[in-house]
């Protein structure tokens, strides 16, 4: 029988793993709520009150905080590894840490303080696209073999000895929160689950990565690369499109709606090949009823869908 581990879990937000890791016939004794990147604490103004009372009547999602303390969860918000932290986690004496997202990197005094070391849940086959980012580099390089990795975690940026991966070939412009449901929430969950039960009887050891790595480090791009990460002039449209499409929630790539649709983002329909083109590429044009942007070799057709509270909330960020 699979003895059952002790463990905390650290995360952002209410991920695709944390009920599921709740839920399981593992017993989750923390939860720790990695603070986002350039995280900045803006509680004690005016305006972020004002700003955040509006936001939470559009947005009734269930924070991670709530969550843990309806669980009877000990919860704990991260903004780095303090010292204060590692005395936390030593009062909880955990088997195990589980990590799946968060903006920076453990300190050992930390990683190394379960008896079992602490995993992580990594959404690309390592050593491939390590770094903060897989997602966005695999739309980038158009890469077709996606796949997830549990490993340890160690004092470099995910170079820890690898307890098991899985590889997938996804569709071509499947657009990212697709894209993480499978890789994590299918196939990530499994293999977390897998490698839990395998440290926990003792039956499984890690394998030690290359130190190689065939892809550049996946980092995060600034928001000032967002319009000139596209290559226009030499891009297939496809590759464009695949991109567009699988970061149509945050990349930048092109002017933003305007007018009432101020706020709102556009959303990434087809791709039509044509031999010809009249326009000029990187422009948006519209075709009768349709929006498109012009690529080298075809189209890549645009939708608007007007919502209030997108115009809302994009008026009071704009006016801060």
């Amino acid at each position: 029988m699979t003895k059952s581990v002790r463990f905390i879990l650290i995360t952002q937000g209410v991920s695709r793993v944390t009920l599921p890791l709740i839920k399981s016939n593992h017993q989750i004794c923390g939860i720790i709520e990695s603070a986002p990147r350039n995280y900045r604490n803006k509680s004690n103004g005016v305006l972020f009150k004002v700003l955040s009372s509006i936001y939470r009547l559009f947005n009734r999602s269930e924070t991670l905080e709530n969550l843990a303390r309806k669980n009877h969860i000990p919860y704990f918000f991260m903004t780095s590894n303090s010292d204060s932290l590692e005395e936390w986690i030593r009062s909880i004496n955990p088997d195990l840490i589980v990590v799946q997202g968060m903006s920076q990197l453990l300190k050992s005094s930390i990683f190394s303080l379960p008896k079992l070391g602490t995993i992580n849940l990594h959404t690309s086959l390592l050593p491939k696209y390590r770094g903060p980012n897989p997602d966005f580099w695999h739309y980038y390089n158009m890469d077709r073999e996606h796949g997830v990795t549990i490993h340890y975690i160690d004092k470099g940026e995910d170079t820890g000895d690898i307890l098991c991966q899985e590889t997938i070939e996804l569709p071509l412009g499947i657009r990212s929160p697709q894209r993480l449901d499978i890789l994590i929430g299918d196939i990530g969950l499994n293999l977390l689950f897998k490698s839990m039960e395998e440290i926990s009887d003792g039956s499984k050891k890690g394998l030690r990565q290359s130190t190689e790595s065939s892809t550049p480090r996946a980092r995060n791009i600034s928001t000032s690369e967002h319009a000139n990460i596209i290559d226009w002039d030499s891009w297939q449209g496809i590759r464009i499109w695949h991109l567009l499409r699988g970061t149509e929630l945050w990349l930048n790539a092109l002017p933003k709606p305007k007018g009432i649709y101020f706020g709102h983002r556009w959303k990434i329909a087809e791709f039509i090949p044509l031999e010809s083109k009249r326009n000029k590429v990187g422009h948006i044009y519209k075709d009768g009823e349709r929006y498109y942007v012009q690529t080298l070799d075809g189209r890549i057709y645009l939708n608007l869908e007007f919502k209030l509270r997108k115009l809302i909330i994009g008026l009071l960020l704009h006016g801060q």
